[in-house]
């Protein structure tokens, strides 16, 4: 075989070994890259708590069918209550994405317009709370849009109450809140919207006695 050939072959295989180390720099720094992402939004912490969800007047605890608590906004309870209430939304920033629940939340009118009675008989077989407002309260999407009933495009849902059970499973799983409205203001039926959101409500449940009344 002629030098020249040699040499060209020896010039080529060298360059291939060159591009084949480039590309293997090129391949573990994404993937480290991709590894440090993962470990930082692993730690950073968000809160995943509904933005329409303002403080409440009175805090109710029902057991079952029967008043268990029930304590106002001046009272100490109210304080330790809404404290773990807001933290039991608090999620990794990781789990929050691929839960597809990151600064979002479902809304869903019930396609059989539920009444607030069949949505309560969903939570009460164990503790559940109701948060009361004086003041008449407006659903809105996470990003502050009002939201409109689908069963009237031009009804908003104004409420003064809204409903959630509580879990004894201490792990991040939706969570149902009911929000109980009257389609209007002569009617006395309550019907719910119902809003899921990621959250663990077990330290509130593993402190029920605290707020006993």
């Amino acid at each position: 075989m002629p030098k020249n050939s040699l040499i060209l072959d020896e010039n080529l295989a060298l360059k291939r070994k060159k591009t084949a180390k480039i590309t293997a720099l090129c391949l573990m720094s994404v993937a480290f890259v991709l590894v440090v992402l993962i470990v930082v939004a692993a730690c950073i912490t968000t809160n995943l708590k509904p933005k329409f969800i303002g403080q409440p007047d009175r805090i109710v605890i029902y057991n079952q069918s029967s008043t268990y608590g029930e304590f106002s906004s001046d009272q100490q309870k109210y304080e330790d209550f809404m404290e773990k209430f807001d933290q039991s939304f608090t999620s990794s920033y990781l789990v929050a994405l691929f839960s597809g629940r990151l600064g979002d939340y479902t809304i869903e009118d019930e396609k059989e317009n539920m009444t607030l009675s069949t949505a309560l008989s969903k939570i009460n077989s164990g503790y559940y709370v109701e948060f009361k407002y004086i003041d008449d309260q407006t659903l809105t999407y996470a990003n502050g849009d009002v939201y409109y009933s689908v069963f009237n495009k031009n009804q908003t849902i104004t409420y003064n109450s809204i409903y959630f059970a509580l879990s004894d499973q201490n792990d991040l799983a939706t969570l149902d809140i009911y929000v109980a409205y009257k389609t209007n203001s002569t009617s006395s039926i309550y019907y719910v919207v119902r809003i899921s959101q990621k959250a663990n409500m077990y330290d509130i449940y593993e402190n029920i006695s605290s707020f006993k009344s």
